[in-house]
């Protein structure tokens, strides 16, 4: 039975792999070009609209899958719920047809908005099944599991194989290069070439055998423990969609996994570099006083800009760092180049809390909401998305479904409790203008962006 909990957590809990090969898309009718986009979609008196990942508009979607591949996920995932639809396709803009999306092709459907908070950062792949029920984080050089049966959590030190025997193919090929030139210069033949050549070939597939175990180039990743066990881990990581016979939900690839002489099958999909994760615009505007707005690069800038009450724009300039404990800490210079440190923690949504820094900015617990402009030409704002099927608005959230225990119990590590005396009312403050972005104060942070680089 298909259970409407898949909406909170398709990606933490999935079902036994039912793998299906990808489909080829429909030609684009004009040249558009195509990048990997992230967010939701409704439908709004009969047309499917696109919200990326921490963006305020909308766009158009022109489904052009085969099949309109997207329109049918859409229509089975709506008839259980009304919310919000999470996927990630490949698309783009077109500025000739009033800047509708053309979707070309999908390889994740499944979630709500909130998916988009999914904590992935530093994992190279998440892979996962719910039958039984188990998830697998993997990190470079690690893996955890966390598993029902048998219960418990487990971390291993792991090497991925599949990136060595490339390693070794391309070493082989160079030593093949190197050992044919001194052959053909020394006897001014072809014969020891043509023999190197042949061991290369032997090598490589020696190599390829070892990583995909006769499944060839579909093994994308084979991570195996790297201590000595008398059944050690082993998890591979396949280029094949995978769907989820019980929830319908779409994941890019194919995971199998031995764990204590036990195999499991399930889907996976990429994590996320950390930067990648972070970075964006972020705003804090409580009721009756100034916003305060700060950009992070990826190359770790941060640009901060707040405006008084008589509407004069000031900018500050400084570096941000990602701390193991999951903390951001800001290193700051104010207007009159006196130094001062910031420290956030990241909440489960992409906001980050204040717990110190300058009481010239903002108090203590102040809630900043990410934004990440998509890049996209047109689009629309909430307000001009007229009511359709959906009796809420676009974005917004319904009643939102707990996940069974053992799902909750795998569920991503949320941020520690914050240590202060403020209240939960103070550090969640209600009053932030989410859709309220003052476009003459993010002008001035762009402009900013332009000066010299920080020393």
């Amino acid at each position: 039975m298909i259970r409407n909990a898949v909406f909170i957590t398709a990606f933490v809990a999935l079902l036994t792999l039912a793998g299906c090969a990808a489909k080829k898309s429909q030609p684009l009718t004009t040249p558009v070009s195509l990048q990997t986009l992230a967010g939701v979609i409704v439908e709004r008196a009969g047309v499917l609209w696109f919200q990326p990942c921490y963006e305020r508009l909308w766009w158009q979607i022109q489904d052009n899958t085969e099949q309109q591949e997207l329109t049918g996920y859409y229509r089975q995932f709506s008839m259980l719920s009304n919310e919000e639809l999470y996927v990630q396709l490949q698309g783009g803009v077109d500025p000739q047809q009033d800047n509708k999306l053309w979707v070309n092709s999908i390889d994740t459907v499944g979630g709500t908005a909130q998916t988009c908070s999914f904590r992935l950062e530093g994992l190279q792949f998440r892979a996962a099944s719910s039958d039984p029920v188990w998830v697998a984080d993997i990190m470079a050089g690690q893996v955890t599991v966390k598993s029902v049966n048998p219960l418990g959590s487990y971390s291993f030190q792991t090497v991925n194989e599949s990136e060595q025997a490339d390693n070794a193919s391309i070493n082989k090929t160079a030593e093949a290069d190197v050992t044919e030139t001194d052959a053909t210069e020394a006897n001014g033949t072809e014969a020891e070439s043509t023999e190197t050549n042949g061991t290369e070939a032997n090598g490589t597939a020696e190599a390829s055998e070892r990583s995909g175990g006769g499944t060839g180039s579909d093994v994308i990743a084979l991570y195996r423990e790297t201590v000595p066990a008398k059944k050690p881990l082993q998890i591979k990581i396949i280029q094949k969609r995978c769907v989820d016979s019980e929830t319908g939900t779409l994941l890019p690839f194919t995971a199998e996994m031995s764990l204590f002489g036990r195999l499991y099958q399930g889907c996976a999909r990429k994590g996320h570099p950390v930067n990648s994760e972070i970075n964006g615009f972020y705003w804090y505007q409580p009721e009756g006083r100034s916003q305060v707005m700060f950009k992070l690069s990826s190359d770790q800038r941060v640009q901060l800009v707040t405006r008084d009450s008589r509407g004069k724009a000031v900018a500050e300039r400084g570096r941000w760092q990602y701390l193991q404990s999951g903390k951001l800490i800001f290193s700051m210079r104010d207007a009159g180049q006196q130094e001062y440190l910031m420290l956030f923690t990241r909440e489960s949504d992409g906001r980050l809390v204040l717990q110190t820094g300058s009481e010239h900015l903002v108090s203590y617990g102040a809630a900043f909401k990410l934004w990440r402009p998509s890049g996209l030409s047109g689009g629309q704002l909430l307000t001009k998305l007229s009511a359709g099927r959906n009796a809420a608005a676009p974005g917004s959230l319904t009643a939102t479904l707990l996940p069974d225990s053992a799902s909750e119990a795998l569920q991503p590590p949320a941020s520690s409790p914050i240590q202060t005396s403020l209240t939960e009312s103070v550090l969640i403050d209600s009053r932030v203008q989410t859709a309220d972005i003052d476009d003459e104060l993010l002008n001035e942070i762009i402009v900013h962006e332009t000066d010299e680089p920080l020393k």
